[in-house]
């Protein structure tokens, strides 16, 4: 399936209503990709011409309940894994548009402000696109399947 971008209030609503405001999902993996590479030669692209995160949602009770969402010129991401035995359960999350920038936020009411705020998760970007992942439940590694 496509990618659905978001451009508008609208769009941002249709994905916050078709993953239930992120309400019981979770973080499943995220995989970031910077442009940079070196060649064969040696010869490198120092250059971080992609800024991509691409992170893979899991819902107990949404209508999809796996989504893959893109955050493309990505402008700054923070990354708060859970402490050991405490639940990474997102019980409602935040993603708003803010001047040119995207935000999503693991908590509800995030305010630009917020960002400063290292002890949750969240990104800004430049653009963000979504879609549907079907029979991508469970704990079977999406972006990198075991051997």
């Amino acid at each position: 399936m496509d990618f659905c971008e978001i451009n508008t209030d609208y769009d941002i609503e249709q994905l916050m209503n078709n993953f239930g405001s992120f309400h019981d999902s979770c973080i499943k993996e995220i995989v970031y990709i910077s442009g940079g590479y070196v060649e064969e030669d040696g010869a490198m692209n120092p250059f971080d011409s992609e800024k991509c995160v691409i992170i893979v949602f899991q819902s107990q009770d949404a209508k999809y309940r796996t989504i893959e969402v893109k955050f493309e010129g990505v402008v700054q991401m923070n990354l708060v894994p859970k402490p050991d035995y405490y639940d990474n359960i997102i019980y409602e999350a935040s993603l708003i548009k803010n001047n040119e920038l995207f935000y999503w936020a693991e908590w509800g009411n995030f305010q630009v402000n917020d960002s400063n705020n290292s002890s949750g998760t969240w990104i800004s970007s430049t653009k963000v696109s979504w879609r549907p992942m079907e029979f991508k439940m469970g704990n079977h590694p999406i972006y990198f399947p075991t051997a």
